[in-house]
This record gives C-alpha cells, sequence and structure tokens, in this order.
C-alpha cells in the first residue's frame, strides 16, 4: 500500500469518528430540549388548571354581585 493510500483511509476513518461524534453530541442536544419542552409543557398546564380555577370564582363572583344588587 502507497503512503497516499494510507493518508486516504486515515483521513477517512477521521472523518467518520467525527461524524459519529457530532451524531452523539446532536442526539444530546435534542434530548435536552425534548426534556426541557416537557417541562415546559406541564408548567403550562398547571397555569390553564389555575386560570380556569380564578375564571369559576369570578364567574361565582359576578353571579352572587348581580343576584344582590337585582
Amino acid at each position: 500500500m502507497t503512503p497516499e493510500f494510507m493518508a486516504i483511509v486515515a483521513v477517512g476513518i477521521a472523518l467518520a469518528a467525527l461524524n459519529l461524534r457530532m451524531t452523539w453530541l446532536l442526539n444530546l442536544r435534542i434530548d435536552r430540549v425534548e426534556d426541557r419542552l416537557g417541562s415546559l409543557e406541564h408548567g403550562m398546564a398547571e397555569l390553564r388548571e389555575r386560570m380556569a380555577r380564578l375564571e369559576g370564582l369570578l364567574d361565582g363572583l359576578r353571579e352572587s354581585v348581580v343576584r344582590s344588587v337585582a
């Protein structure tokens, strides 16, 4: 085998290793983003529930005020 061929093979192996490493790192980042989105969705669901409770309380208050005035 010629030195040029060995160099081509070595560069090919290095590029393959770099590609695998970058893919692995990208998958880790995607997993982190998915985890953060999940916690964000959970927080938004909690806020929705709290807002619905407040809306219900305000509706009840409005009805009691209207009844007492009328």
